[in-house]
């Protein structure tokens, strides 16, 4: 299942469309447009999805990142400073962007591996990252990146003492 966004035929505005195998849907939330027939799953996950964008959810807000932009962000560290095979995965995009000469590149291959909410969340990032040119720590993310080094790349931490 994944979710794009495009312009609402009823007031212009943009408007998620879910695609789930030959099953579209269509939900604006500005006007309350709707499409389509979805499962249970489906609306709860469609749901799920337009809380994060409308910035519904723990309440928290950023100066800079919208409240997509700071959920994706927030979602993508707390995935990196777990144990898994995407963790791992994540951590290599989110340390390529805080120092990708000392850190590693990410290779997009490793995009093969993920879950769909977590590339869709890495879309949202590399979006932001187009429009604003800015290091994680300069948007308060530094310790977060530091463990995530810890974690991950503890030979660098060594090589600074």
């Amino acid at each position: 299942m994944n979710i794009y966004h495009s312009t609402c035929p009823s007031c212009g505005n943009e408007a998620d469309h879910l695609m789930d195998g030959n099953a579209i849907a269509v939900r604006c939330v500005h006007c309350g447009y709707w499409a389509g027939e979805l499962s249970e799953v489906q609306e709860r996950r469609l749901k799920r999805h337009q809380d994060r964008r409308m910035g519904s959810g723990n309440g928290e807000t950023h100066s800079i990142l919208s409240p997509e932009e700071y959920w994706a962000l927030t979602y993508l560290i707390r995935l990196a400073k777990s144990d898994t095979g995407q963790s791992a995965r994540v951590a290599n995009f989110l340390l390529s962007w805080w120092n990708s000469a000392s850190c590693g590149a990410f290779a997009l291959t490793d995009l093969w591996g993920l879950d769909d909410e977590i590339t869709q969340a890495m879309q949202v990032v590399i979006r932001f990252l187009c429009r604003r040119q800015v290091y994680p720590d300069t948007l308060g993310f530094k310790d977060d990146f530091q463990a995530i080094i810890q974690q991950w790349r503890p030979h660098l931490l060594e090589e600074e003492a």
